[in-house]
């Protein structure tokens, strides 16, 4: 489903980054970073970089990052499994735990990844103590390593030395861009949160560029994490983070809004105000055919049923309006009941979506919170939809008109072409956006001598 998401969006991705470079130029602004969390520094901090060993101790655990070359790579790793695992010998990299002072618990060795190479696998390895449960004595050891590749992908694991002496480990799975993630204690109380943001909405109703990812808030006790987000006390949290989005795209000018709104509605619904937020997204979405991005009825199908796209027709494969795709995906995702998704089909007559299969279970589970109102729609909400639609359609214009504008210089050297063209498209590209920097690269364009004199 990925990859067919990442052609449709291509071109949109491309045409976004040259949007926010015009914008950012226009406004002399750049886009507001997400809502600031109070980080907590860790206990103990190191990152492997070109070395091949590193240790690191706190309160009573020592722990070794070590990569070297093994014959045997057909083993269970952390970041894999055996069907993965590269042909011997290779670089591995290996994490070993040992708390010198506790005669009970043993040393633990863990084959992490492949790594160091480009044909071995990741890079940026590092770890960190970190006291994620206050209820034991030592810490815990986070590892985390870069897959490579684009909008991709840390790995991370929690380490914890259990109560029977054994050391277990919690993946958290890939998370978009590289490093840990934030651990945070966000109302000042001391606990300490992990902070991240749920992928599964990237690429799936705009371009990675035009997607939102709403926040995930996670506690670590007792070897397991569990999901926080809707916790009354993060409330106030969650509202400036979208508060703060909502800012950010508007001075961008709300391009490809599907990806937006399916943020907002989601946090909105973590927030106990779902039925706002769905009123808010009939007001402004965009059709699904002008945006180019969205779900089918074969995207929302159980992978067995669907079988890679070969069990599902045509007319399935066929994208769904907005509000038909985003309310099934919430489903699925435990941002909303079954009961709220079919309110939403029963108010907008919708008979083409079908309910979440009986029994499935929500991909990503969420903790108990207050009532959701349930979402309505009236037809002036349908009106001023219509009307945000048929005004969105001058949009792609003004952006093709400002892209032109800001990419002038490359052209006229490119016409040109003179002895400088590289140089003039790195300044226009690095530096157009300051205004100054484009009055530079046209005046290069204009002024440098021609290879056709």
């Amino acid at each position: 489903m990925h990859d067919t998401k990442r052609k449709r969006s291509a071109v949109t991705t491309f045409r976004l980054l040259a949007s926010a470079l015009v914008s950012a130029a226009l406004t002399g602004t750049l886009p507001s970073a997400k809502a600031a969390s109070p980080e907590i520094l860790p206990l103990a901090h190191a990152e492997l970089e070109k070395g091949s060993h590193v240790t690191l101790s706190a309160r009573g655990v020592v722990a070794s990052l070590d990569v070297r070359r093994t014959a045997k790579c057909n083993v269970p790793i952390v970041w894999g499994d055996m069907d993965s695992s590269p042909t011997s010998p290779c670089s591995m990299a290996f994490l070993t735990l040992r708390t010198p002072g506790d005669t009970q618990a043993q040393a633990s060795s863990f084959p992490l990844t492949p790594y160091g190479t480009e044909d071995d696998g990741m890079t940026q390895l590092r770890m960190s103590f970190r006291q994620l449960d206050a209820s034991t004595p030592f810490p815990q050891v986070m590892v985390s390593a870069y897959t490579g590749g684009a909008h991709c992908c840390s790995l991370t694991s929690i380490f914890d030395l259990r109560s029977n002496g054994q050391w277990q480990h919690l993946e958290l799975g890939a998370m978009d861009g590289d490093g840990e993630p934030q651990v945070v204690d966000i109302v000042g109380s001391g606990q300490q949160e992990i902070l991240t943001f749920d992928q599964s909405f990237l690429y799936t109703f705009a371009s990675h560029a035009g997607s939102e990812s709403p926040v995930v808030i996670s506690r670590y006790h007792d070897g397991v994490l569990e999901n926080v987000t809707r916790d009354p006390i993060y409330r106030d949290y969650l509202a400036k983070d979208l508060a703060d989005r909502r800012r950010s795209w508007t001075r961008s000018g709300r391009f490809e809004p599907n990806g937006f709104l399916a943020y907002e509605v989601a946090t909105m619904a973590n927030l106990g105000k779902f039925s706002e937020g769905w009123r808010d997204m009939l007001a402004h979405a965009q059709s699904t055919k002008e945006a180019g991005s969205g779900l089918s009825l074969c995207d929302l199908k159980l992978a067995a049923e669907k079988q890679n796209g070969h069990g599902c027709s045509a007319k399935e494969k066929e994208l769904l309006p907005l509000p038909e795709a985003l309310s099934a995906f919430l489903v699925q995702t435990g941002y909303i009941t079954p009961e709220q998704a079919a309110s939403v089909r029963e108010d907008r007559g919708s008979t083409n979506v079908p309910p979440p299969p009986t029994g499935s279970a929500p991909q990503k589970p969420v903790s108990s919170s207050s009532a959701v109102a349930q979402p309505t729609t009236t037809d002036s909400d349908t009106a001023v939809s219509d009307k945000s639609t048929k005004s969105g359609s001058l949009f792609p214009i003004l952006l093709g008109l400002g892209l032109v504008l800001y990419l002038l210089p490359i052209l006229i050297a490119y016409k040109r072409d003179t002895v400088d063209q590289r140089k003039i498209a790195m300044v226009t590209v690095l530096l157009g956006w300051t205004i100054i920097g484009w009055a530079a690269a046209l005046f290069m364009a204009l002024t440098r001598q021609s290879r056709k004199a």
